[in-house]
This record gives C-alpha cells, structure tokens and sequence, in this order.
C-alpha cells in the first residue's frame, strides 16, 4: 500500500512538471473589464381617479411609472479596422442593475491604436459616456488590460500582465 502511494505521487509530481504552452500564447490580449453603475430614470405621470377606483386599495400608488428604454454599445476600433459594435445590456430582471463590460481580444504582438468608447442610445440620441483613444504597445503572452476610471468618465489603459 505505501508503495503504491509512492508511485503514485511520483506519477503526479513528474505530470506536474510536465512542459505546457497554453493556447494563444503567441498572441496579445487585450482585455476590456469594468462594471458601470448607471442611475435608473423612469417617466412618471400621476394616476387619474379612474384609475386609482379601478385598482384594489392595496395597489393604489399615486403615480405610474415606466422605465426608461435607453441602450448601451460598446465601440472598438483597433488600427484601420472598421468600428466594432457590441451592444450592452444592463442586468437585472428590470435592467436596472449594473452594466458589465468582460471582452477579450487577441492581436498580433506589436504596436495597435485602440479606440473604444461606450455609448448610451437614446431615441435616436447617442451620449458618450466614456471613451478611450490611444496608442498600445503589446507583448506577446501579455494582457492590456483597459478599465474604467473611478469616477466613471474616461477609460484607462493599465499595464501589462501575464496571461
């Protein structure tokens, strides 16, 4: 029995020494992550008395309100490609929770200008949240990691990490 323990654990500590390249390793990454807590507006109107008789005691609020229906995009342009757009969803059941943004991008190792930028699309009416214009130098096996600032109004590019 202490022999097969023996064996076995030599067995485990020569696979754990076994040589590994993970997948990608000959690229760079570049990794967008940030959490954007966005304050929920709604349109309210007051109830008319027909309303507030038509509904159980229980139910009568003095005002109706609905959510607003704004949307969110992710732009990305790296180099001369063409505008990459993502649309963003906040969550929750309601969409009144925090919008997440978790994208990873592999690039060739090198020099690549990224521009990104998060929209909010209104009716036909886009507001610039945050953006992030700029110019990356990029290692291969490395991650650039771009984040959002703390107070939620540019995107920022951090250093390089190892995958």
């Amino acid at each position: 029995m202490i022999l097969v323990t023996a064996l076995l654990t030599l067995g485990i500590a020569a696979a754990a020494r076994a040589p590994y390249t993970p997948a990608g390793h000959e690229q760079a990454w570049l990794r967008f992550s940030w959490r954007l807590t966005i304050s929920a507006k709604e349109h309210c109107r007051p109830r008319t008395q027909d309303e507030l008789d038509a509904l159980p005691v229980h139910m009568r609020t003095p005002e109706v309100c609905t959510p607003d229906t704004a949307t969110y995009a992710l732009l990305t342009r790296i180099d001369d490609q063409p505008v990459e757009t993502k649309h963003l969803a906040r969550g929750g059941v309601k969409g009144d929770r925090p919008l997440f943004v978790l994208e990873e991008r592999a690039l060739p190792p090198g020099k690549h200008h990224i521009r990104v930028a998060v929209e909010r699309r209104d009716d036909g009416d886009d507001h610039l949240i945050a953006e992030l214009d700029t110019t990356l130098v990029l290692e291969r096996g490395r991650v650039q990691l771009i984040t959002l600032s703390p107070d939620g109004r540019r995107l920022e590019a951090h250093s390089t990490q190892s995958r």
